[in-house]
């Protein structure tokens, strides 16, 4: 589920392009560093490690362990100086615990995970930090100064030296990490300068704001929404009063969601994630009933039809459109209108909504990465091709923009700044799908 821990960084970066050329770090000097190389392989690949080991093996366990564990990356030869091979594969396959330590800044989705390393037929678990940085002090490369700064939660962004890299300085290490200081009503995000000695410790040593926005979205359809159109005195109100009907419809479409991941055996922390998008949606749809009736708007209830649970199949080619697509399109559009309603009340509920919003549309891409190898090749293409078409079908919506009274009210984008929105939100779904 890595992949939906990206989910708002990369929709702030698609915003902040959108808006204008992306800000670069002026107040700390970059040069002289070098770029981290993505690849779940540099965790490991540059230590040397107190004593000798045939192997190490990165593990993915989840939040508190209660997800399927999943290898990140290996390095060496596993049981390479094993007396018993079979023994020892066996005991690795067996190593798990309920701890674990955090690599990075934890911003929705909090992933914790675990070292297993092998000498010879003796296995062990670390699932601390300072057992990790036991095993690899002195710090004396650059990949272990990275592993530090990670291990106390900064974020190294890999190939762009504007926001992570390392260089050598005196006896330790210099590193570039980034970190949300503020992650609702304004998103704030820091780069830092930081020192790393032998020992791992990390002291930050300059820092400078590098991202300061806003952000918010509408919720996702359900199966058997019927269609309704929205009414009201003023073209506000009316568009208003059918946010607060999608929003409201956003709560069956949760509740539906959540009993089909417990019908199909998913774990249980996408279980409760649904469960919370549910409860949010409540208050949401209250919220956006409130701002259409003071633009006029006349709210109706949605209708929604009660489905049967639905198959594997199925429930991935809504959520890659509704969630992966649109639901997150939703959140960029959000965020924009944050910036640029004029009505202060809108701005005010689209500060309060931002945070529920963006942890959705993770959670959206967390359920696609946890069904897509439940699918055959088949149904994997018929996912991927209903999300490309609903990119390109969202993409010409948004370059048509909207009523200049709902630009000007409401903050919604117009057709130049729609056409940048699109041409950078669908870089990004391919980025996350790939």
């Amino acid at each position: 589920m890595a992949r939906s821990n990206r989910v708002g960084r990369i929709l702030r970066h698609v915003l902040s392009l959108s808006i204008a050329p992306a800000a670069v770090a002026c107040g700390i000097d970059t040069d002289g560093f070098t770029a981290i190389t993505c690849g779940n392989d540099r965790h490991l690949s540059d230590l040397r490690t107190a004593e000798e080991l045939d192997y190490m093996e990165l593990i993915n366990i989840g939040e508190g362990g209660s997800d399927e564990p999943r290898v990140v990356t290996t390095f060496g030869d596993k049981c390479g100086s094993a007396s018993n091979v079979a023994m020892c594969e066996a005991a690795i396959a067996a190593a798990t615990s309920a701890q674990g330590f955090r690599i990075g800044q934890c911003v929705d989705f909090c992933p914790r995970h675990i070292l297993v390393t092998n000498k010879g037929d003796e296995v062990k678990v670390l699932d601390t930090k300072e057992a990790v940085l036991a095993l690899i002090r002195p710090i004396d490369t650059a990949g272990e100064a990275v592993l530090a700064a990670e291990l106390a939660e900064y974020q190294i962004i890999c190939n762009n030296t504007d926001e992570g890299g390392v260089r050598a300085s005196g006896s330790g290490f210099d590193v570039l990490g980034t970190r949300y200081t503020e992650i609702c009503d304004p998103i704030e995000r820091e780069l830092y300068l930081l020192d790393i000695n032998a020992d791992g410790n990390v002291q930050e040593i300059d820092s400078e704001v590098i991202e300061s926005e806003s952000g918010a979205c509408i919720g996702r359809r359900p199966a058997g929404l019927a269609r309704r159109k929205a009414r009201g005195s003023t073209r506000v109100g009316a568009y208003l009063a059918s946010v607060a009907r999608l929003e409201a419809a956003s709560v069956d479409a949760f509740e539906a969601l959540a009993a089909e991941l417990v019908h199909h055996g998913a774990p249980r922390a996408l279980i409760e994630r649904a469960d919370i998008a549910r409860r949010d949606e409540v208050r949401h749809a209250r919220v956006m009933r409130r701002l259409a009736s003071r633009h006029g708007g006349q709210f109706r209830a949605p209708s929604v039809a009660k489905q049967a649970p639905r198959s594997l199949e199925a429930i991935a080619l809504d959520n890659a459109v509704e969630g992966c697509v649109r639901e997150t399109f939703g959140v960029l559009v959000g965020m924009w209108q944050a910036r640029a309603a004029k009505d202060p009340a809108v701005r005010r509920a689209m500060h309060r909504i931002a945070l529920d919003e963006a942890r959705h549309a993770s959670l959206a891409w967390a359920i696609d990465e946890w069904i897509r190898p439940r699918l055959d090749a088949a149904a994997r293409e018929r996912v991927e091709a209903a999300r490309r078409n609903t990119l390109e079908i969202v993409a010409a919506e948004a370059r048509a923009g909207n009523d200049p009274e709902l630009v000007s009210t409401l903050g919604l984008p117009d057709a130049p700044a729609g056409e940048r929105l699109a041409r950078h939100f669908k870089e990004a779904v391919l980025a996350l799908a790939a």
